[in-house]
């Protein structure tokens, strides 16, 4: 699979293909939009023909996320020195334009940096890495998932490349998720993972209506956290402290 290539982050021919995708990136992510509102990807052969000629090829090989725990975002920000970093409108809210949160919210990074600066200089600035803490910290607050994407790589190669911040009524791979269903969806489950306690939960629900993975369930008056992503919304949102992220 290509996203199982050893390509270095630095080669060219990496380079030149994060390049292609990010000249192209609203276009496809439009097309995504478009097609998961289609009246005919609810037949079910066209349904499976777009899951393999876009979602497979573009999540499961091309570029591939992992979410970030709240904790997590400090440390990778931080953990390497002089890791050059950039903010820009969200590609997807762009795309489909019919989103209400905040757009300037991309954080492209390492040679996702130079790159999206290069092609969209006006659209790109440079920031610290306090900045983009700043910026995950209050989108996180909004109900946003940080979301950690790898150009050709399963993650264990590092060709990290983005954090975005997605929301779950706006967000492209968020939306084919709903659509197609976590279990089919490649994405990455982080290193945490949703544990609740039973004796403080309410079953008020508000796990589920914040996972954006729709993941969480409420049964007999509790709440349920198998198959969790490890974003970390439902425990920074649950009322009663009932839900908290456990290092897997």
């Amino acid at each position: 699979m290509i996203a199982h290539m050893n390509i270095s982050d630095s080669l060219a021919i990496r380079s030149f293909l994060l390049r292609f995708y990010a000249s192209r990136e609203v276009k496809i992510l439009s097309l995504l939009y478009k097609v998961l509102n289609s009246k005919f990807i609810k037949v079910p052969f066209v349904k499976e023909i777009a899951y393999r000629l876009l979602v497979v090829p573009m999540a499961g090989w091309a570029v591939v996320g992992k979410p970030l725990a709240p904790g997590e975002i400090e440390i990778f920000f931080e953990s390497i020195p002089d890791m050059k970093i950039a903010v820009g409108p969200c590609r997807c809210r762009i795309a489909h334009k019919s989103c209400d949160h905040n757009v300037n919210t991309d954080i492209v990074i390492k040679s996702g940096a130079d790159i999206w600066l290069t092609l969209f200089p006006d659209d790109y600035s440079e920031i610290s890495a306090e900045e983009a803490i700043a910026i995950c910290k209050d989108s996180h607050r909004e109900g946003m998932a940080q979301i950690l994407y790898a150009h050709m790589d399963s993650m264990a190669k590092q060709h990290h490349f983005v954090v975005c911040n997605c929301c779950k009524d706006g967000c492209l791979p968020l939306l084919a998720l709903q659509f197609y269903g976590h279990e089919r969806y490649p994405f990455v489950r982080g290193a945490f993972e949703a544990r609740v306690n039973n004796q403080l939960c309410q079953g008020c629900g508000t796990c589920v209506r914040v996972c954006p993975f729709n993941v969480r369930t409420v049964e007999s008056d509790r709440a349920q956290a198998e198959g969790c992503f490890g974003c970390g919304l439902c425990a920074s949102f649950c009322p009663s402290g009932a839900t908290a992220l456990i290092e897997k």
